[in-house]
């Protein structure tokens, strides 16, 4: 009986720690874990920053669409920005959500435009138009 209680005594007392290899594996684990994880947080930020863009040039396409039909072309650029598009078609002039600013543009006597924006996620943009701009929409 006696030594019945040594060996679980000794068990006990041996077992008290973690070992410094154990120790090291479980912070190796919560490392990568961590990793893993913000990288997949970025890539969900930046496609979200895109959706954003998108649908911010779809805005911007549908009240130009609305001037063009009052008048007989769109507004002049000045600045980059639509002149006259604020606050009689949109609210509030949408910015990039990284940068601020979107790239427009008029040609053909001002029957055409162009809106540019810098996308993040190359898997979203649709050409390249110079100066980092990637994705375009224009006047259907």
């Amino acid at each position: 009986m006696k030594e019945i209680k040594k060996s679980i005594g000794s068990r006990l007392r041996g077992n008290d720690a973690f070992s410094l290899v154990e120790l090291i594996v479980v912070v190796t684990i919560i490392a990568v874990i961590s990793v893993v994880g913000l990288v997949s947080f970025t890539g969900a930020n930046k496609k979200a920053r895109d959706n954003r863009r998108q649908a911010d040039l779809e805005k911007l396409r549908i009240a130009l669409e609305m001037v063009r039909q009052v008048g007989t072309t769109y507004p002049s650029a000045f600045a980059e920005e639509p002149v006259g598009l604020v606050p009689g078609y949109i609210q509030i002039l949408p910015t990039d959500p990284k940068s601020g600013s979107y790239r427009y543009a008029v040609a053909g006597g001002q029957y055409t435009f162009t809106l540019d924006a810098k996308m993040e996620d190359l898997g979203s943009t649709n050409g390249d138009y110079g100066l980092g701009y990637n994705y375009r929409v224009t006047n259907p």
